[in-house]
């Protein structure tokens, strides 16, 4: 059974940074590994592939 894609948490209700930074610890601190992982999960990108780049940017309501 192939996994289905699922719409991106910051475009349906807003990201959840409190799931996100759970994932984070699970990986152990290892961000790329948490990128990695949900990607995978999502049917984003094959278990195989490599990260080799990319970019994270925060925010704070004002």
């Amino acid at each position: 059974m192939e996994s289905q894609p699922v719409a991106a948490p910051w475009r349906r209700l807003g990201f959840d940074a409190a799931a996100f930074a759970r994932r984070v610890d699970v990986a152990g601190g290892d961000v790329a590994a948490a990128v990695h992982r949900w990607l995978v999960e999502t049917g984003r990108i094959r278990p195989d592939a490599q990260i080799i780049h990319f970019e994270v940017r925060t925010w704070r309501r004002r």
